[in-house]
């Protein structure tokens, strides 16, 4: 046997030999050489199964301590590597013959294969006797065990234990090659997974390049319709809230306005969510009460959903808070919510809407997927239509839709999962043909006692001004909102919906006017070369873009002279005063 240098990726022995195949073994060659037998572990613990032991050994000095003590020392020395040939010395317990031969594999010591005990014919019996005082056995017993010892010359018990070296060394080697071999096609079987798991990544790098591609198209397409539909609402918002102003305290329409600022200020972010979803920015969270958010979304549901549908909703006000922001949960709640109704559109049923704070073990952990803690639970179920396992696999894939042309996009389902990883939570479905759909929304619990900001109120009217302001922008909608917001401040406006009569008035009175405000998409010339044709005139004069494009779009449309300030589509009246303060002072 070669001897290497100690290697411990070498198994124990427990797992390099059959142990019933080396109990026959070790039975045998106890019973063809009359000989005790054992097969212990590095430490001297046994393996195997005592082959032959003399009562002497086992039931004499082996039951007192000293004599155990002196037998383990023993059988660690003998189990000591020897190269040329087996250890053979007599036992400390007493003086009876031993011998060992130590097990290596691949250089690392994982057994011992001990012989043994046996007295020669010249043994000296009464100083054998004596033993007995020494370990505190008892002296009469010892003597009659004693002379049931094997005796056997010791130039033949050496033979033997040659023999048993040459075996040791055999299976050692088997072992060894066994262990290469293994090593060899593991070599083989990672090789090919490492293959397999590069082609996989392959095809997982061209499906998110594919995917990247669409989402640049949405992102586009999201762009263009912000665009569009920013110019909308920003008149919506400014004149609610001009009539906001005007309302008297007591007027009963204060209230419907406020729902109008509202809805106009929650489709404002809803937009921007869209944009965030294509474009994957961050949108801002912060502690926020859930059923606030649910209770405002039901209320629109029950409007608009057709009587054959039934609403149930189980929502406590005692949930804890989660870090969300608000129109993403809009957002979640709305789309499954949407779903739900397409799933029972032409049989009818019920609409089941539930909050919840749970407690996730780690006995559970597995089923949800989930860590163990603390979350709030909404469950969003409908008794429609169900879905197959197939079906059911694929839904949270963008563009993946089982509804008919105009119904849906198949962007909704996978916006949720988006949007539920992003806060770190976890969405579960069950779900069956015919037996309707469960969506369950796991968010995890924070402790704070901040609680969801109200919508933000209409501030009171800023200090009268009296600045002379240029509006440009090609909807004249946006025009009129802005001419009567801005002279509500106590400016001069003066407005123009065509950007090349604008540059024009501009040059032919650069002094005339305090601070120009213009839109960026205008037919023939565009804001941001509007902007770099007023600065050539006049470097100082402080610009505001107004733009409903995000500023990831707004950036790359927009690559001239820069604005004095950006405001983003549409604008509040209290965003317009503040940029007017920061830019032209109070």
């Amino acid at each position: 046997m070669i001897r290497s240098q100690s290697n411990p990726d070498i198994p124990s022995f427990e797992s390099l030999f059959d142990l019933e195949e080396i109990q026959e073994i070790q039975d045998s060659f106890a019973a063809a050489t009359r000989v005790a037998s054992i097969i212990t572990d590095a430490k001297g613990r046994p393996i195997t199964t005592p082959s032959n032991f003399c009562r002497l050994c086992r039931d004499i000095i082996r039951k007192t301590e000293k004599g155990l003590f002196n037998c383990m020392q023993s059988d660690r020395i003998m189990g000591r590597y020897h190269e040329q040939g087996p250890v053979v010395q007599p036992c400390l317990s007493g003086g009876l013959w031993d011998a060992g031969v130590s097990i290596h594999v691949g250089g690392k010591h994982v057994a011992n294969w001990l012989l043994g005990q046996v007295r020669t014919p010249d043994m000296d019996m009464e100083q054998m006797k004596q033993y007995a005082h020494t370990i505190g056995a008892d002296p009469d017993e010892f003597a009659e065990a004693l002379e049931e010892v094997k005796v056997m010359p010791l130039d033949q018990f050496k033979n033997i234990a040659k023999t048993l070296f040459l075996i040791v060394n055999r299976l050692s080697d088997q072992a060894f090659l066994a262990i290469d071999n293994a090593r060899l096609f593991e070599g083989m079987k990672e090789e090919l997974e490492k293959r397999i798991k590069l082609e996989e990544e392959q095809r997982r790098m061209e499906a998110r390049l594919r995917q990247s591609q669409k989402m640049e198209a949405v992102g586009t397409l999201a762009g263009g319709i912000a665009h569009d539909f920013n110019n909308i609402l920003f008149p919506i918002i400014g004149f609610s809230e001009m009539i906001l102003e005007d309302l008297p305290e007591d007027s009963p329409l204060r209230e419907s306005m406020k729902s109008v600022l509202s809805g106009a200020f929650r489709a404002r972010d809803l937009v921007q969510q869209i944009l965030m979803f294509s474009r994957e920015t961050e949108q801002e969270v912060h502690p926020l009460k859930i059923q606030l958010i649910l209770k405002e979304v039901l209320k629109l549901a029950k409007a608009t959903l057709p009587s054959t549908i039934k609403i149930i909703s189980h929502i406590p006000d005692k949930i804890g808070l989660v870090m969300a922001d608000p129109t993403q949960v809009h957002q979640v709640a709305m789309n499954l919510i949407t779903n739900a109704f397409h799933a029972m559109e032409e049989t009818g049923g019920e609409l089941r809407v539930g909050l919840s704070e749970i407690e996730v073990k780690k006995e559970d952990v597995h089923d949800l997927g989930i860590e163990p803690g603390f979350y709030v639970c909404l469950k969003i179920a409908d008794t429609g239509s169900g879905m197959d396992e197939q079906t059911r696999k694929r839904i949270f894939e963008p563009y993946f839709t089982t509804k008919i042309r105009g119904k849906g996009t198949g962007l909704g389902l996978a916006l949720v999962h988006g949007i539920v990883k992003k806060l770190e939570g976890e969405i579960g479905v069950k779900t069956e043909v015919g037996q309707g759909s469960e969506f369950s929304i796991y968010l995890p619990r924070i402790i704070s006692t901040i609680e969801d900001p109200p919508v933000k109120a209409v501030g009171a009217m800023p200090a009268s001004r009296n600045e002379h302001i240029l509006v440009v922008d090609d909807e004249d909608a946006v025009l009129n909102m802005l001419d009567r917001s801005l002279s509500r401040m106590g400016c001069r406006v003066t407005c123009q919906n065509s950007s090349v009569k604008a540059l024009e008035l501009f040059k032919s009175n650069p002094k005339h006017f305090n601070l120009v405000i213009t839109d960026l998409i205008m037919p023939d010339l565009t804001g941001d070369k509007l902007i770099t044709g007023i600065k050539k005139i006049r470097p100082e004069i402080p610009v505001i873009l107004c733009s409903g494009f995000n500023e990831i779009i707004l950036n790359q449309k927009a690559p001239g002279t820069k604005p004095d300030k950006i405001l983003m589509k549409p604008v509040t009246k209290n965003d317009l005063a503040e940029a007017l303060v920061m830019l032209l002072g109070s």
